[in-house]
C-alpha cells in the first residue's frame, strides 16, 4: 500500500502541474475533486459518502418490519452472517416475505449509515423507465434514443433503442479508451466522473459496433437512458427517484452524486442510501412491481427486466440473471462476471455493484438478501450465501 500511496501523491503533483500548463483546458471542479480524491488515497470503495457533491432524494421512511420467521432457522442466518463477516462485509440483511429476519452490521455501521451501492443503482433507472412507459411519457422501449436525445438527430447513434441501452448492447465504445482504469486527468472517463459535466462526455461516445449485437457493460449507456427519461418526464432523476420509488416504498432520505448543484446525476452509481432500503427495492422486483398491495411498476415490465437479452443470457434490463460463471477450478479473481462454485439452488436475479455490493432476489422463496462492503472480499462465491439460506429454509 505505501507504494500505491506514493504513486497517488505523484499523480497529485502531476495534476497540479498540468493545471498550470499553458494551453491546457482545465475544469475547476475536476481539479478540486480529483486532487482531493488522490490526496486522500482513496479507491472507489473507500471514498466517504460525505466526500461527494450531492443533491437530495427525499424519502418518507416507514417502520421496517422485523422478527423471526418460522421458515428460516436462526442457525442458518447465523451461518450466513459468519460467512458475510469473513468477507469483510459492512452489512448483511435477509428478508423473508417482506420481514427482515436478520440485520447485521460491522465496522461501525448501523441501520442509518448510508453507503454507495455502486452499480446496483443502474437497476433503479430500469424501474423508472417502466413507470414512464406506463404513464405515457415514453411511448415504447423500442423508441430510438434520438426521440429524446435531440443532439443525436441525423446521427447513427440516435437509432440506438432504449431496449438496447437497457441491455448494455448499444455498440458505443468505452470513453476511457487506452487509458483504461488509470486515474489521471487525461483519462476521459476520469474527467467525466470528477468533472462538472457528466452527460457531455456520454454524448461524445463513439459508435464502435452495430447496436444490439454485443454486450458491453458501459456506464454511459445508463446516463443516456437517464437523460431520455428526464426529458420525457420533464423531471430530474433525483425527483423521479423520490416521487416514484423512495416515497412510495417508504425509504429513508437519500442523495445522488451530481456534476453541479441541481445538475446531472451520476445515475450509473452513487445513490447514497441505507442498506435496509434495498430490501424493499429487491422485494419490489420479487413481487413483480408490487409493494404492500400497490402496483408501483407494471408486472409485465418487471418480467421483461428479468428476460435474457440477445447479446448476453446473463443480463436483462440493468438486472443480472441467474448463473454466470459456474463450477470448475476455484476462481476468486475480480471481474465483471462473478464466479460461483455451483448453480443457484432456486431461480435468482440480482443487483450487482462494484466491490460485491449485492441484492439477491429469489422470487419463489419470497427472499431478499442484501450485502454491502467497503473492501473487495477475499473469497467470493456468488451462489454460496443464497444457497446456504435457500437450502436451510423450511417448506
Amino acid at each position: 500500500m505505501p507504494g500505491r500511496r506514493a504513486r497517488l501523491r505523484t499523480c497529485v503533483a502531476a495534476l497540479l502541474a498540468l493545471v498550470g500548463t499553458p494551453g491546457l483546458a482545465t475544469d475547476a471542479t475536476l481539479d478540486r475533486r480529483l486532487s482531493s480524491f488522490l490526496a486522500g488515497g482513496y479507491e472507489p470503495l473507500t471514498v466517504p459518502v460525505d466526500w461527494f457533491d450531492t443533491d437530495p432524494v427525499p424519502g418518507a421512511p416507514t417502520p421496517v418490519e422485523t422478527g423471526p420467521s418460522a421458515s428460516v432457522p436462526p442457525a442458518v442466518l447465523e451461518a450466513a452472517a459468519t460467512w458475510a463477516e469473513k468477507q469483510d462485509s459492512t452489512a448483511l440483511i435477509v428478508a423473508h416475505r417482506g420481514r427482515v429476519v436478520l440485520e447485521r452490521y460491522w465496522h461501525g455501521d448501523g441501520r442509518d449509515t448510508r453507503f454507495n451501492p455502486q452499480s446496483m443503482a443502474k437497476t433503479l433507472v430500469a424501474l423508472l423507465v417502466g413507470q414512464a412507459i406506463q404513464r405515457g411519457e415514453i411511448k415504447s422501449v423500442d423508441d430510438p434514443l434520438d426521440a429524446y436525445i435531440t443532439e443525436w438527430r441525423d446521427d447513427p447513434r440516435g437509432r440506438i433503442t432504449l431496449r438496447q441501452s437497457l441491455q448494455m448492447a448499444t455498440g458505443l465504445g468505452q470513453i476511457a479508451g487506452d487509458y483504461g482504469y488509470r486515474v489521471v486527468p487525461e483519462n476521459p472517463a476520469v474527467a467525466q466522473h470528477f468533472g462538472a459535466d457528466f452527460l457531455g462526455p456520454a454524448l461524445k461516445s463513439p459508435l464502435k459496433d452495430a447496436a444490439g449485437t454485443k454486450f458491453d457493460y458501459n456506464n454511459n449507456d445508463v446516463l443516456l437512458v437517464t437523460a431520455a427519461l428526464e426529458r420525457a418526464s420533464g423531471k430530474p432523476y433525483r425527483t423521479l427517484l423520490s416521487e416514484r420509488l423512495w416515497k412510495p416504498l417508504g425509504l429513508g432520505n437519500a442523495a445522488v452524486y451530481a456534476d453541479k448543484p441541481g445538475g446531472t446525476a451520476m445515475s450509473s452509481c452513487c445513490v447514497f442510501s441505507r442498506p435496509v432500503d434495498w430490501v424493499r427495492i429487491g422485494a419490489l422486483i420479487g413481487g413483480r412491481g408490487a409493494w404492500q398491495g400497490r402496483q408501483l411498476v407494471p408486472a409485465t415490465w418487471v418480467d421483461d427486466m428479468a428476460k435474457a437479452s440477445p447479446a448476453y443470457r446473463g443480463y436483462g434490463y440493468y438486472l443480472w440473471l441467474g448463473d454466470q460463471r459456474v463450477g470448475g477450478a476455484t476462481d476468486y479473481k475480480i471481474g465483471l462476471v462473478p464466479w460461483a462454485s455451483e448453480a443457484f439452488a432456486a431461480p435468482t436475479v440480482f443487483l450487482y455493484g462494484h466491490g460485491q455490493q449485492r441484492v439477491w432476489v429469489v422470487p419463489s422463496r419470497d427472499l431478499v438478501i442484501v450485502r454491502t462492503g467497503r473492501t473487495w472480499p477475499k473469497s467470493w462465491d456468488e451462489s454460496l450465501l443464497v444457497n446456504l439460506v435457500v437450502r436451510g429454509m423450511k417448506p
